[in-house]
């Protein structure tokens, strides 16, 4: 088998994510992961549009991406766009834009497929597993064993989105946090407790609370990566997330200033579903659709 390096760029509410790795036949070596913040996704549920601005973050960092592309000599890439671009009534004109930065085709991929490719890019062995994937806008779920799926969904519940309909001021108000509840109850109740398996958790609100936990100020992948997250920590580390103004938040050791608004209101979803499936744990992965996309990259080349 030829060697080969591949790249897939997850273009998500609040984060862009790539990951570039080299394919032989020994199989697949991570050689970059990088993490940015644009928050794609600011004031989409309610305008329905992709704001000047968010464009604009996201563009500078496609650019940055595109060098560090052309920089380590990558062959193929992928570029997928979820929950934001999926709402979006100017999706359209803004993946131009995006695609023009990146110098790549951005595909928009539904929900079902989002669940799928994260779910493939997050199991580890054939043991049953859930993966529960707190996007911005968005959480997937996905049950399976070994490459089999038997459910998935895609539920319009997010950090991102939460936060800007209860959670804009910090902290919210009892009643702002009794309905931000009552929403994520709701969608979550409509699934079969007998669907879960044990739990795997990705994406920035679970790591974060993995890195609070470990008390690291810098993102360490080897130490958050299959970290077993306690469902009491996160019900302490919610009751104090809530209570807390945006300084106080941004001044806890392990949280991101640029994550430390939508914390609370992904806790919370996080919190609601460890509740309702009675675990008492999670294993916490730095994995998910962006790996799920290289796996299937891979697997084609």
């Amino acid at each position: 088998m030829k060697n080969h390096r591949i790249a897939s760029v997850d273009i998500g509410t609040n984060t862009l994510l790539m990951t570039i790795a080299d394919v032989s036949e020994n199989g697949m070596e991570v050689i970059d992961d990088i993490h940015s913040i644009a928050r794609l996704g600011q004031n989409v549920d309610s305008s329905k549009t992709i704001q000047p601005d968010a464009i604009k973050r996201a563009v500078d960092i496609l650019h940055r991406y595109k060098a560090r592309i052309t920089e380590l000599g990558v062959d193929k890439i992928r570029a997928v766009g979820t929950s934001c671009l999926r709402d979006a009534d100017n999706r359209e004109e803004v993946c131009k834009e995006l695609e023009a930065a990146l110098g790549n085709p951005i595909e928009v991929i539904t929900g079902d497929e989002e669940a799928r490719l994260c779910f493939i890019g997050t199991v580890e062995n054939d043991e049953p597993t859930t993966v529960l994937d707190i996007g911005g806008g968005s959480t997937e779920i996905i049950s399976g064993k070994g490459n089999t799926i038997s459910f998935r969904t895609s539920l319009d519940i997010g950090a991102v989105r939460l936060t800007e309909k209860y959670f804009r001021n910090l902290p919210p108000t009892t009643s702002q946090v009794q309905t931000a509840f009552d929403e994520v109850r709701e969608s979550i109740y409509t699934i079969d407790k007998e669907l879960f398996y044990p739990l795997r958790v990705v994406a920035g609100t679970p790591t974060t609370l993995a890195a609070v936990c470990l008390g690291i100020d810098t993102f360490d992948a080897s130490k958050i990566h299959n970290y077993p997250l306690s469902t009491l920590s996160v019900h302490i580390l919610l009751r104090q997330l809530v209570d807390s103004t945006f300084d106080e938040l941004t001044a806890m050791t392990g949280v991101h200033p640029g994550r430390a608004d939508i914390l609370p209101a992904g806790t919370l979803i996080l919190h609601e579903f460890l509740r309702y499936t009675d675990q008492l744990k999670c294993m916490v992965s730095v994995k998910g659709l962006r790996y799920g996309v290289l796996k299937e990259m891979a697997a084609g080349l």
